[in-house]
């Protein structure tokens, strides 16, 4: 759909898209709309969403919107994947801890009373 939808089938169509792509998600409309155009688009990423989960826990594979890294002899390597590994390496390499500074327990220190001289207070 390369132009903006016109019609209320269209917007619920727009919604399903939507709601297939990003199941787990909270929709905002599109564009300002007429309350039924509105309503539509929010039915159909209701109904997208909820067709993309029942068709995971059925356990289909759906087909993925995003994009892959490849050839690799491996085959191709959906993005998430290849970020993840690299993000792994990444916290090996910059990984750090705040230096550990042993701080003795708190003892109350008391000026030693025994050789302090009495002066006069003027």
């Amino acid at each position: 759909m390369s132009e903006m939808p016109r019609t209320e089938e269209e917007w619920f169509m727009a919604g399903v898209v939507f709601g297939w792509q990003t199941p787990m998600c909270t929709a905002e409309a599109p564009a300002p709309l007429a309350d039924n155009y509105l309503e539509a688009y929010f039915r159909g990423v209701q109904a997208g969403g909820e067709a993309r989960l029942a068709a995971a826990d059925e356990g289909v594979e759906t087909p993925s919107e995003m994009p892959e890294i490849g050839p690799t002899p491996g085959g191709s390597v959906p993005l998430e994947e290849a970020l993840s590994g690299q993000r792994e390496i990444l916290e090996e390499l910059f990984h750090q801890h705040m230096p550990h500074v042993d701080v003795p327990e708190y003892e109350p220190w008391y000026p030693p009373l025994g050789g302090m001289i009495q002066q006069p207070v003027p």
